[in-house]
């Protein structure tokens, strides 16, 4: 089973018909082998003390606890009010391991926890308050790969779905997408292959289940990077949920 697969089948079994969280957080930690914590912030950031978040789940309560408790949101190296909205953003792609060392404080609460390779996921909720998803890895294992931050960005919409108590985006991601298709002029084939780096395949992956070459697969991609006028694949996504947001 793909990973997203796992990390939907974990909300569907603990979330949909009720918010069991504590098994929730142990079957997402699981599924994505890392720590994480949900969590939402309320007015001015955190500023305003103990009152100002809540934490909606958690593989890992001492050190989520220890990092509200003690303040560490304070000189945290990524700001979730900073981030663009439902893309995942990754540590190490704004704080080089060398500068984390040199964070003082919050560096021995790292050490302290095992926290080293950090990604936020932040989503702005219909009541203005900020509902970040993050996830981390300590420093013996490895950092987050541009295909998990692909699912989590997915993940993400679809856990904000929940909790806002409005129509999941899982099952209707076909009609999004034939719409997007639409949108772009992309062809059925071209379609077809933006649903599967939306699902999470890497472009190997879905090569193989579509029985076409990488070359082709590969090939195709140029084009609709072409035609949605972005020059990434992370543009791709970036695009697809901006038409999702509308």
């Amino acid at each position: 089973m793909e990973q997203l697969e796992k990390l939907y089948d974990c909300a569907e079994r603990h979330l949909v018909d009720s918010f069991d969280w504590p098994a929730f957080s142990h079957a997402f930690s699981e599924a994505f082998a890392a720590e994480f914590s949900l969590y939402c912030t309320f007015g001015d950031g955190l500023n305003s003390g103990a009152d100002e978040y809540k934490i909606y789940a958690t593989s890992d309560t001492a050190c989520v606890t220890d990092f509200f408790e003690n303040g560490f949101y304070q000189i945290r190296p990524m700001h979730e009010e900073d981030l663009a909205p439902l893309e995942p953003h990754r540590r190490t792609d704004y704080v080089s391991d060398e500068q984390v060392k040199e964070l003082g404080p919050f560096y021995s609460f790292m050490q302290k926890h095992d926290v080293f390779y950090l990604m936020i996921s932040p989503a702005i909720m219909p009541d203005g308050s900020l509902l970040s998803l993050v996830v981390w890895r300590g420093e013996k294992m490895r950092d987050f790969d541009d295909l998990e931050k692909q699912r989590l960005a997915l993940f993400l919409r679809y856990i904000v779905a929940l909790i806002r108590k409005q129509e999941l985006v899982a099952p209707n991601i076909e009609a999004r997408l034939v719409s997007f298709g639409k949108k772009h002029g992309l062809t059925a084939t071209e379609t077809e292959i933006l649903g599967g780096l939306l699902a999470g395949q890497s472009l190997r992956e879905f090569a193989a289940s579509s029985n076409r070459t990488y070359a082709t697969v590969r090939s195709h991609v140029k084009t609709i990077l072409s035609k949605c006028h972005v020059n990434s694949q992370v543009g791709l996504l970036r695009e697809f949920y901006s038409l999702i947001e509308r």
